[in-house]
């Protein structure tokens, strides 16, 4: 088991799905930030479900507690702790599943791995809700990016069910928050609500992909070999249930392109070096080259359907059906747009740290 990441920066989480709470926990943070809960909870709220008609109507208040970490307003240098308590978990909807696992979910793999001793209600630890202590402490590395060194996360949906919705890049972080679909504008909005109003009333969900830009990357960010930037954010991306697929810049574009289209040709901007094109989305040699870091996320359609499926009862051995009952959300990139975000932080922090563009104490 391995419930802790990073390297400067430790991100760590603890808690189940449908147990007491959940929990996590940022050490190595810089002392000498100062904490703005309002903000934390803007960010919780983004993601926490019951939000929408458009994801799971589950009603979690996703009061966060901060236990450590800071001193008055701002943070000390000891590990940033948080608990958030689960108060509308409903378990009886997951009995018949102690038996009968879900497919496209962790149920039989967690049956492989641990047995009858294995946490199947809602998922466990596997759980989408893991992600929330993810966001709270997440938010608090995204807005000292962004307060300290103007770096900017913008994620948002540009696809969902195969379709695209175009290459433009919101203007701000904020921009996507205006849009109950997470998307770049009204028109995709309008298209995006068009699916999910379909597979809503088929009892189905829809699968979606996630682009982030992030502005003002600092040079110089990656540790070869196995911290490069790709490998780090992957790593920490991979790591977000239903997250199925990640790419950077041109990605898997590549392999249908000549090398005279796909290398990005260099330039002298008023004293500065960039590139003409972005195809290898901001990173050369697994480290920032000063472009905008671009890359893509694929959620996979929300694997909890109102349909029945085949599957097996595991007791007996034998083959049986299902039709999962409770509150799923028919699109689960939706709620996922923050998660990203404060993953590409936390992340990006640790890099800084680690390249030490980051004290231990922050400078006013």
């Amino acid at each position: 088991m391995s419930f802790t990441t990073g390297s400067s920066l430790k991100f760590s989480i603890f808690g189940s799905s449908h147990g007491n709470g959940i929990g996590g926990s940022l050490e190595g943070f810089p002392a000498g930030f100062r904490l703005d809960k309002e903000r934390i909870k803007l960010w919780a709220d983004r993601r926490k479900p019951g939000s929408s008609v458009y994801t799971s109507q589950r009603k979690e208040d996703d009061t966060i507690r901060i236990v450590s970490g800071f001193t008055g307003d701002y943070t000390d240098g000891s590990p940033i702790t948080i608990f958030i308590e689960n108060k509308d978990s409903i378990s009886k909807h997951y009995d018949y599943l102690r038996d009968n696992p879900r497919p496209g979910h962790g149920d039989i793999t967690l049956f492989y791995k641990y047995g009858k001793y294995r946490n199947y209600q809602g998922g466990g630890f596997l759980s989408g809700r893991m992600t929330a202590p993810l966001v709270a402490l997440g938010s608090i590395a995204l807005d000292l990016l962004k307060e300290k060194f103007g770096i900017e996360i913008i994620s948002w949906i540009d696809n969902m069910g195969g379709l695209y919705f175009g290459e433009k890049i919101p203007e701000g972080s904020e921009e996507p928050y205006k849009f109950e679909t997470r998307c770049e504008n009204p028109e995709s909005e309008r298209l995006s609500k068009d699916i999910l109003k379909e597979v809503l009333s088929r009892g189905d969900s829809v699968g979606a992909g996630i682009r982030t830009v992030v502005r003002d990357v600092p040079k110089g960010l990656g540790e070869p070999f196995f911290d490069s930037v790709e490998s780090s954010l992957s790593k920490m991306l991979f790591s977000i249930p239903g997250l199925k697929g990640v790419e950077f810049g041109s990605g898997f574009r590549f392999q249908g392109m000549r090398g005279s289209e796909a290398n990005d040709l260099f330039y002298i901007d008023g004293g500065i070096i960039k590139t003409r094109t972005n195809n290898n989305g901001g990173v050369l040699g697994g480290i920032t080259n000063g472009m905008p870091l671009d890359f893509r996320v694929v959620m996979k359609p929300t694997s909890s359907i109102h349909i029945e499926q085949k599957t097996v009862n595991i007791e007996k051995m034998e083959e049986s059906t299902l039709k999962v009952t409770g509150r799923h959300d028919p699109c689960i990139a939706i709620r996922s747009v923050p998660v990203v975000q404060c993953s590409t932080a936390i992340t990006l922090l640790d890099l800084m740290i680690q390249a030490q563009k980051v004290g231990r104490v922050l400078k006013n």
